[in-house]
């Protein structure tokens, strides 16, 4: 009860500014719902309540092939939700930025007194610096994923973790696995080396760190095994080529340290630097957290980009940098509090809760009513709202005027069809199959699809101009073999018609074309 109660006690104004918070990201990153990341979830869900749907979808029926799957958790939390799925995602990823969020000024406070302070830490953190961490990871997300969730239950392990609360700490740690495999297995694997340094100097038993590793091996340790294991078949394929495609022809912000900006990359490293210097002497477990973080950092692109080693890379360890850049900024404000405090003075109770909330209606007032005159844009794809996208507009009318099993192509950095139409998507760039026995013929079909392969110099989504260019501009003989092969149907832009087949719909944006 006591550990209950001291996660769960807070105050009005702690509560009222993670609500703020999660506005002020939702006004400037936009809300997703269907699109996106949740292109890999959300139609998988739908498949768990009816398996009739995407009886010909490369990706939905390769993530199905194996059972558990990285998706398996997740989708399944979602199935009791399935017929109601647009207000509880955006519920579910209100309450996991909230939880997060409240999470991240406990974290701060350890080390930043003044809290106006640590909020303006978690503000810098997650919007201005937000993409600064390596590998295109965030703590934040623009719609309700595993990773959000995910990393929403970390930074409560992470903060038991510190309270020396090791075995809750654990529990919480293989909840956040079974929800995003990586983004629990990774910090998992620091916190171990950090638990490990502590028994061997003899500053905690060696039980403790034993009982530590037990509960996570034996519950989500086991999980992990699982799924790793069903990936594991390879039909003809070198790790070189697997390599080639997963790693560097697809996922290059992901996995290539060399891919990285350099600018984001000097971000990085001079946060990681001045937050091994700020817990030198506040925290030695953060201290060997960043420093454990930085080695792993190092080691892992020296074996990706060097090595070309696909099981290292497997690991996409760049998820614990998230963690390290948010230190790093916690680290600089805790550096110049003492200068800022003097303008930061606290404010009378009820001033701070009316400021908080008129902020909240602000914010709020500006996304219904005036998002599209901000000076950037983002998708606000939020309920009635969504409708207003071209895409997704069409998206939902393929689903009244074309049959079930209804094979698609469509533009190269589309997600809006499989979830809004329902229908079966030949091959997609976002969508991958992850399972080593469908790689080869993804990118196969890739090549078909938009013209582009792992033997290209570009790589990733900087080739969307090339495959734009192939994909709407495709002869007659280039559709007609993919007819040959399933495709019943082409998506593509109205000012593009297709060069065979029938217009049976389309909206001032976009056309569908039956082959």
């Amino acid at each position: 009860m006591k550990l209950h109660s001291q996660i769960l006690k807070f105050s009005n104004p702690q509560i009222l500014f993670a609500v703020l918070a999660w506005s002020l990201f939702v006004l400037r990153f936009g809300y997703r719902y269907g699109t996106g990341d949740q292109v890999e979830l959300l139609p998988y869900t739908l498949l768990l309540q009816n398996s009739s749907l995407y009886e010909h979808d490369f990706f939905i029926q390769g993530l199905n092939a194996s059972v558990p799957n990285e998706r398996t958790v997740m989708a399944n939390l979602l199935l009791p939700f399935v017929n109601h799925l647009e207000i509880f995602c955006f519920v579910f990823q209100l309450l996991s930025t909230v939880v997060l969020i409240l999470g991240l000024e406990k974290l701060a406070r350890r080390f930043i007194q003044n809290k106006y302070v640590a909020w303006l830490a978690i503000l810098v953190a997650l919007i201005p610096l937000n993409d600064f961490a390596l590998g295109n990871v965030e703590l934040y997300s623009e719609c309700f994923q595993a990773s959000g969730l995910a990393v929403a239950v970390i930074v409560w392990a992470i903060n038991l973790f510190l309270d020396r609360k090791y075995l809750f700490a654990s529990a919480l740690m293989s909840a956040a696995t079974f929800i995003q495999l990586l983004e629990g297995l990774d910090v998992m694997m620091v916190l171990c080396a950090i638990l490990f340094i502590s028994a061997v100097r003899n500053e905690v038993k060696w039980k403790v760190f034993v009982g530590f590793l037990i509960i996570y091996a034996f519950t989500a340790g086991i999980y992990l095994v699982v799924v790793f294991m069903q990936k594991q078949v390879i039909v003809g394929v070198s790790n070189q080529e697997l390599f080639n495609i997963l790693f560097e022809f697809r996922h290059p912000h992901h996995f290539i340290f060399s891919a990285f900006s350099k600018t984001k990359l000097l971000v990085f490293f001079t946060l990681t630097a001045l937050s091994l210097l700020f817990f030198t002497l506040r925290s030695k477990q953060l201290f060997q957290l960043v420093l454990i973080g930085l080695a792993g950092v190092i080691v892992y692109a020296i074996a990706v980009d060097g090595l070309h080693s696909v099981f290292i890379g497997n690991f996409q360890f760049y998820k614990v940098t998230q963690w390290m850049k948010f230190l790093g900024v916690v680290a600089v404000f805790g550096f110049a509090e003492q200068y800022l405090s003097s303008f930061t003075s606290s404010l009378p109770a009820s001033l701070e809760r009316a400021g908080l909330i008129v902020s909240i209606v602000l914010c709020w007032v500006v996304i219904l009513n005036y998002s599209s005159i901000l000076p950037y844009k983002v998708p606000f794809q939020l309920f009635g709202m969504k409708e207003q996208d071209d895409m997704i507009a069409i998206c939902e009318q393929i689903k009244e005027v074309t049959p079930p099993d209804a094979v698609f192509v469509q533009p190269f950095d589309n997600t809006e069809l499989k979830f809004y139409s329902q229908r079966s998507s030949y091959v997609e760039f976002k969508a991958n199959v992850r399972n080593k026995a469908f790689v080869t013929e993804w990118a196969k079909r890739v090549e078909e699809v938009f013209g582009v392969s792992a033997q290209l110099q570009t790589k990733g989504f900087a080739l969307r101009q090339k495959a734009d260019a192939y994909f709407y501009n495709a002869r007659k003989e280039q559709l007609d073999l993919l007819k040959r092969k399933g495709v019943t149907h082409i998506l593509t832009k109205r000012l593009y018609p297709a060069s065979t087949g029938q217009l049976i719909l389309h909206n001032k944006t976009y056309a569908v074309y039956q082959l």
